[in-house]
């Protein structure tokens, strides 16, 4: 999809996003910005996180998405702040998009079925392994 990614009081740009989503790690949704060079940026959130902002104010720290305040707009401002003094940059995202894409998240793990999903044994091989083995 395409996003409107503010990097300066003023100045925007349109980005590509790619959100993407694997029920072997079903708490979190991977977005990956599409640079206008051949760069790509990719953050990973929690899922509950874009859930609720889209109804309110949520996260705490470099991570926020809150709705925005013209209700007409229906579009979703998710701020990533990648070091702690540095200014965040803010996505503006379509609501409707990212609702849809979170409804086909739910449809392969509904909330509360998380953990279901979750590969522990294969989570504690990984960091009990010993040096050589694949860490993925």
């Amino acid at each position: 999809m395409m996003v409107r990614l503010v990097v300066a009081e003023g100045v925007d740009r349109p980005v590509l996003l790619d959100l993407s989503y694997d029920r072997a790690d079903p708490y979190a949704v991977s977005l990956k910005f599409h640079m206008c060079t051949d760069a790509t940026v990719r953050w990973v959130v929690g899922r509950d996180l874009l859930l609720d902002g889209l109804e309110r104010l949520a996260g705490l720290g470099d991570v926020q998405v809150w709705p925005c305040r013209d209700p007409l707009a229906d579009r979703v401002h998710i701020a990533l702040c990648p070091w702690p003094k540095e200014k965040a940059v803010v996505v503006t995202v379509s609501a409707q998009a990212l609702r849809a894409f979170l409804r086909r998240t739910l449809a392969l793990v509904p909330t509360g079925g998380e953990e279901c999903h979750l590969d522990m044994d294969g989570a504690v091989h990984q960091l009990l392994g010993g040096p050589g083995e694949s860490r993925r």
